[in-house]
């Protein structure tokens, strides 16, 4: 006896923007803004719209979400959209210090690329105010703020209204916001160092850092040491940090260090190492090298370079995607991206075996 037929249920009907449109009485168009969260839309409509969606069922169609934000992308370079590049501080380290300016060059490069127009902007948070510095940019026509290297460690949620705008940090300096950052590979770029310094016969390094370029690097570089240092690779040598680079004070920090701990090899950073080398006199490098750890990418010193227009170039991108997706504010679950650095080979240090 055959079997009975298999009854199928009819598909349901899908729930599409255009149903969204109707039920919350708004053109196709303003459903569509409203939905990406895009600030043409007023936040009375955008929430009411929403509202409307998830009512009724509304789920975003993959392949269509996917066609359009092609459509966009492609249209990207005839449509100027304005990105700040923001910091919190006035004077010459907001913008001119080597590492800044070399993210805010690789950012710009790419900005203009995606059809970005962009302001650079140093301001003094002290003089303006939450409310001034909002509508300041709301006033410029900036829908996207990226927040390059701070020369301090600051407390940044409440300096201006964030939840206007898309937002992407370079600096673990930025503190209080949860966003987006793209940065370097602080743990990848120290393991590579003392692999290099290993295999070439170093072990008495020493660590002379400046500032808070621990909290900067996320406590890797320490960590990385004390890993070696357990392994019995290297002996334990506690890191020197220097209150100030000018020459005076790293010379009165370091001299007694290095008679009391007699490093081989030292690890610091660009605006150290001309102190260093002038201290180290004779010794430098026959007897002892010099690891930067923030190479510039050019001249004869050997180290790290951490590709700074790399990391400005990806906070771009990221931030053009938020902006593309309407994602503004402060997220739930903000993410952290880690360009890594690379080798470069130099004569501040003995040759490879």
């Amino acid at each position: 006896m055959p079997a009975p037929p298999i009854s199928v249920p009819a598909a349901l009907p899908r729930i599409t923007l255009t149903d969204v449109a109707r039920q919350a009485e708004v053109s196709l168009m303003t459903a569509s803004y409203a939905m990406r969260n895009h600030p043409k839309i007023p936040p009375v409509t955008r929430n009411r719209v929403q509202r409307v969606a998830k009512k009724i069922g509304y789920v975003p169609n993959p392949e269509i979400s996917r066609l359009m934000h092609l459509l966009r992308a492609k249209r990207m370079t005839s449509y100027q959209a304005t990105l700040a590049f923001l910091s919190f501080y006035q004077g010459p380290h907001a913008t001119t210090h080597r590492y800044t300016a070399d993210v805010i060059a690789g950012a710009k490069k790419r900005a203009a690329d995606l059809g970005y127009s962009v302001d650079v902007l140093s301001v003094e948070h002290s003089k303006l105010g939450r409310a001034r510095l909002t509508t300041m940019l709301r006033s410029r026509g900036i829908r996207g703020i990226l927040i390059p290297p701070l020369p301090e460690i600051a407390d940044c949620s409440q300096m201006l209204d964030w939840s206007q705008f898309s937002i992407v940090a370079a600096t673990y300096s930025a503190k209080n916001l949860l966003v987006n950052r793209v940065m370097p590979h602080h743990q990848s770029n120290i393991m590579q160092a003392l692999q290099q310094i290993r295999r070439r016969g170093y072990s008495r390094p020493g660590f002379v850092f400046t500032g808070d370029l621990v909290h900067r690097a996320n406590s890797a570089y320490h960590a990385a040491m004390a890993l070696y240092q357990q392994a019995g690779d290297f002996v334990p040598i506690p890191a020197l940090n220097l209150d100030s680079t000018e020459s005076a004070a790293v010379e009165a920090s370091i001299r007694p260090w290095l008679r009391l701990h007699r490093p081989d090899v030292l690890l610091s950073v660009e605006d150290v190492v001309p102190s260093l080398t002038r201290i180290l006199g004779r010794s430098y490098p026959e007897k002892t090298g010099i690891c930067v750890l923030d190479h510039s990418g050019a001249g004869g010193m050997a180290g790290i370079h951490q590709l700074p227009a790399i990391i400005g170039g990806t906070s771009v991108e990221l931030l053009a995607g938020q902006i593309v997706h309407g994602e503004l504010g402060f997220g739930s679950h903000p993410c952290v991206t880690m360009v890594e650095g690379v080798w470069i080979a130099g004569n501040s240090i003995r040759p490879d075996y």
